[in-house]
């Protein structure tokens, strides 16, 4: 375990894998598998440390935008399934996950709060049919996905009209390439802004993340 005393944390112990953390920004698909594989055994004991609680307030966000607890929603990169976990104690009963790590996947259909769990890599179409799901959450991934404009493009396909599409991005990562994704999708009448919230905490007891980093919460409505 990396403790305090390194430097990596802020007063509190995180494995090896939750201290290398910034070096996976530009990691490829088989790296960044190979890296969270090796992480999904301490990532849940992990993330309460850091101060993580996106999970939390992106259920929040589908229950204020009226998402209806029985529809079919899509967990875009949902890691070992503390996102569905949260989904699943606001109410949601049908949830479906995605995600490049087969550990991970393995860990969230522990939780036993997913109807199904498919491998995916968001780089590419999400072999998913056409408006068949009320919603899809994005939380905590885009940081690694390099064809965001498809990406934006597969959610509005998947999610039917009047879903809602809600995601996270770190405000270091919300650049002019991400703004153009957004707009070109906006452009193309796929979908239309709802929120987009202040700068939030997003991982404020991890010494590479706080006070320097922090995300934004995007809701869009599929149209």
């Amino acid at each position: 375990m990396t403790g305090a005393s390194d430097g990596n944390s802020r007063g509190t112990d995180i494995s090896d894998s939750a201290s290398d953390l910034t070096r996976m920004t530009d990691a490829g698909p088989e790296a960044l598998a190979a890296y969270y594989d090796k992480w999904a055994e301490s990532y849940d004991a992990d993330l309460p440390k850091m101060g993580y609680d996106a999970p939390k307030r992106a259920a929040a966000i589908m229950v204020e935008h009226g998402v209806p607890f029985d529809a079919p929603v899509l967990d875009a990169g949902c890691g070992t399934g503390l996102t569905g976990l949260e989904l699943s104690k606001a109410g949601y009963s049908d949830i479906t996950g995605i995600d490049l790590s087969l550990e991970s996947l393995q860990a969230a259909e522990a939780k036993g709060v997913y109807r199904h769990l498919k491998k995916r890599d968001m780089n590419q179409t999400l072999a998913f049919g056409d408006n068949g799901f009320a919603a899809v959450q994005c939380i905590g991934t885009l940081t690694y996905v390099r064809e965001i404009k498809q990406l934006f493009s597969e959610f509005c396909r998947v999610v039917k009209r009047g879903g809602i599409v809600s995601f996270t991005q770190r405000d270091d990562l919300y650049d002019d390439a991400f703004i153009k994704a957004i707009q070109a999708t906006t452009k193309a009448r796929k979908w239309e802004l709802i929120s987009h919230s202040d700068p939030m905490p997003y991982l404020p007891n991890h010494a590479d993340f706080a006070d320097k980093k922090h995300i934004f919460y995007d809701v869009y409505r599929v149209k």
